[in-house]
C-alpha cells in the first residue's frame, strides 16, 4: 500500500501545473482514520495516502468544486478514485453535472476498504497503529507491539464483499495492477438474494426492525454523490409538503423509499449511504434491489460508460400524456 501512496504523490506532482486542486485522502486524527484531503500546493502532496481506510467516495465533492471554478480558463481538478468511486464520476458526467475535460483522474485498484465499526468490535483496544495493509485474505494491522490479523470477510464494508468493479472504469492514470472482482459481472448481489430468500412477512419484519432505528438525520442522502438536489429536496419541501417531521415507521419508510427510487438506475453502489449511517442500517440494500430490477428489465448498469444515458432519464418533459 505504501508504494501506491508514493506513486499517487509522484503522479500528481508530474501534472500539478495543470491542476487547480487535488482531492484525495490523508491520515485523520490517528492511523485508523482517513479523511478527505484538498491539496492546492505541490508541497502538500506528501499528505496523500492510500490504505484500506480510504473508504470515502470523493466524487461527491466534484459538483460544488467544479461549479466554484467554472470559468473557461480554469485548471483541472485532480481526484483519486476506487472502482466504485469511478462509477460515480461516470454517472455525474452522464447527467452533465460535471465535465470530463475538467478532471484528471488517478484510478486505484482496490481490494476492499475497512468498516471501522466492525474492526473495533473485534478488537476494541486497538491503538498505536503504524501501518495497515491487506495480505491475501487477511487485514494486517501493525501496532507498536504486534501485528494483528483479521479475516477480510469480518472487517470489510458490506459493499466490498460483493464488489464487481474493484478496478476504476474511468481514469487518466492507473496506480497499481488490475484486480480480479470478488463477484463476477452480471451476478446478482448476494445480500439481496439472501434477503429475498425469506418470505414477504419476514422481509417486512426485517425492514421494520432496521428502519425503527432511523433518526431521519439525512446523512445517507447528504453523503450520496448522486443526490445533487439537496437544496431543493422534496423531503424538506414545504410547498408542496410531501413528508412530515414525525418519526413514525410510515415517515421513515417513505423517506428511504423516495431516496431509493430517485436513485433507480443511477446508484453506483458506492455504499456511502450505508457507511455514514450512525445507526448502521443497511440502506444500500434498497438501491441494490432496484439496480437489479433495472438490469433485468433494461439491461443497464449505472456508471460504466460516460457516453450512454441512464434509461430512466430519457423522458421528454414536453411529451404528452406524462
Amino acid at each position: 500500500m505504501g508504494s501506491k501512496t508514493e506513486a499517487l504523490a509522484k503522479q500528481f506532482e508530474k501534472v500539478f501545473d495543470d491542476l487547480e486542486l487535488v482531492i484525495g485522502w490523508e491520515t485523520g486524527f490517528d492511523s485508523l482514520h482517513a479523511t478527505p484531503a484538498f491539496i492546492r500546493q505541490p508541497s502538500a502532496l506528501g499528505r496523500l495516502i492510500w490504505n484500506p481506510f480510504c473508504s470515502h467516495n470523493l466524487s461527491g465533492y466534484l459538483t460544488k468544486t467544479l461549479n466554484a471554478t467554472a470559468q473557461e480558463d480554469a485548471k483541472k481538478i485532480g481526484i483519486c478514485v476506487k472502482g466504485c468511486d469511478s462509477r460515480s464520476v461516470v454517472a455525474l458526467i452522464q447527467e452533465k453535472f460535471i465535465s470530463r475535460e475538467r478532471l484528471y483522474i488517478a484510478g486505484i485498484p482496490c481490494r476492499g476498504t475497512v468498516d471501522l465499526r466492525r474492526l473495533m468490535r473485534l478488537k476494541p483496544s486497538l491503538k498505536d497503529v503504524n501501518t495497515v495493509h491487506i495480505e491475501g485474505n487477511e487485514l494486517a494491522v501493525e501496532t507498536a507491539r504486534q501485528t494483528h490479523r483479521f479475516p477480510l470477510q469480518d472487517v470489510l464494508l458490506r459493499k466490498c464483499l460483493q464488489c464487481r468493479y474493484p478496478n476504476p472504469v474511468l481514469y487518466d492514470e492507473l496506480i497499481g495492477e488490475p484486480l480480479t472482482p470478488r463477484v463476477t459481472e452480471g451476478q446478482a448481489p448476494p445480500f439481496v438474494d439472501k434477503l429475498e430468500a425469506h418470505s414477504l412477512e419476514q422481509r417486512r419484519v426485517f425492514w421494520e426492525r432496521e428502519l425503527d432505528r432511523c433518526i431521519r438525520c439525512y446523512a445517507c442522502r447528504n453523503a450520496c454523490p448522486l443526490c445533487v438536489c439537496q437544496d431543493n429536496c422534496i423531503l424538506e419541501s414545504r410547498m408542496p409538503k410531501w413528508l412530515s417531521q414525525r418519526s413514525g415507521m410510515s415517515e421513515k419508510f417513505f423517506f428511504h423509499m423516495i431516496h431509493a427510487v430517485h436513485l433507480a438506475g443511477r446508484c453506483t453502489e458506492c455504499g456511502e449511504c450505508e457507511r455514514v449511517c450512525p445507526m448502521e442500517i443497511p440502506v444500500a440494500l434498497m438501491k441494490e434491489k432496484l439496480n437489479q430490477v433495472v438490469k433485468e428489465l433494461l439491461d443497464y448498469e449505472a456508471g460504466l460508460n460516460p457516453e450512454t444515458q441512464p434509461p430512466l432519464l430519457t423522458f421528454d418533459p414536453s411529451e404528452t400524456g406524462i
